[in-house]
């Protein structure tokens, strides 16, 4: 049965997280667990222990008002990487599970420039955003920050899932979530499960001054908790339609690229020491066929 008081007051708070970071696969890991557990009502992600901690806990205890008392409680937010948010975390809901999801950190930095671009948050070129943008980088350094998840919560509560295990094997993926969280197994459903690519990002706006309006409007929505209007919106096309259509991303340029395989290298060794996987895949450029290309693209949230 879902914890119904986890903190120190009687508040409907989840039993697990799942931190992330962005771009790991928290959107297919999100959308697979729609009516299986208890998720926040009309939004994906809250942001409380980061950006919106300042509400109060009841504001975020209001996203589960709806939660039943059988299934867990969840949420899938990015907040690994934030020291702050897992301080946060531990101190109103001490005996939560936790969930990191990682991928290749230099994979990951560049879907996450892409993710700024395609909303119209930056028009800088890679290599100076990463110099204005740090914490793009800094929430890829899964072995400095890793650590302090299992001293606050404990090994045992805390899951490492990789990304290329989601790649290689969804099922078995979505099996060791459903043990972790303690739900039955189930079917990976096939809306999700088959190649379908889940918050993908490809392409630039075709119209940056429209799509820099829709992103305000977008975000006031969410500010306003317009959460019925906002997914009306997405499950329209509004969004997609707004905030794609034009040029698309080219590779990766190779100098860059090289350039984050070496500034990541040494995090990468020491995560392999800490969960016990070769990661050497993630330490070169990931050469993909026609087809692995699609699969690689598979999961990008």
């Amino acid at each position: 049965m879902a914890n119904s008081s986890n903190s120190s007051r009687d508040l409907r708070l989840p039993d697990f997280i799942g931190v992330g970071p962005g771009r790991t696969g928290t959107t297919w890991l999100h959308e697979v667990l729609k009516g299986r557990v208890n998720l926040p009502a009309g939004i994906k992600e809250t942001d409380f222990f980061t950006t919106n901690y300042n509400k109060g806990i009841e504001w975020y205890a209001h996203h589960f008002r709806d939660a039943d008392r059988i299934r867990p409680i969840g949420e899938i937010n990015p907040y690994f990487g934030f020291p702050e948010a897992a301080e946060r975390i531990a101190i109103h809901i001490p005996r939560c599970k936790i969930i990191c999801s990682f991928r290749s950190p230099v994979e990951r930095i560049y879907s996450a420039y892409k993710l700024w671009r395609h909303y119209t948050l930056t028009n800088d070129p890679l290599d100076k955003f990463l110099v204005k943008v740090p914490q793009v980088i800094e929430v890829s350094r899964y072995a400095t920050h890793l650590p302090d998840y299992r001293a606050r919560f404990g090994d045992d509560r805390v899951l490492v899932l990789l990304n290329d295990d989601l790649r290689a094997d969804p099922q078995g993926y979505l099996d060791r979530v459903c043990d972790f969280v303690g739900i039955e197994r189930y079917p990976v459903p096939a809306s999700v499960g088959e190649g379908e690519l889940i918050n993908s990002i490809n392409d630039l706006p075709r119209f940056p001054r429209v799509a820099r309006r829709a992103r305000k409007f977008m975000y006031w929505l969410e500010e306003k908790q317009a959460y019925g209007a906002s997914n009306f919106l997405e499950q329209a096309g509004a969004w997609r339609l707004v905030f794609g259509g034009g040029p698309k991303f080219p590779p990766l340029d190779p100098v860059i690229e090289e350039h984050l395989h070496e500034l990541m290298s040494p995090e990468i060794d020491a995560l392999e020491q800490m969960i016990g996987r070769d990661l050497s895949a993630w330490k070169r450029p990931r050469v993909k066929s026609g087809t692995a290309a699609h699969v690689a693209s598979l999961q990008e949230r």
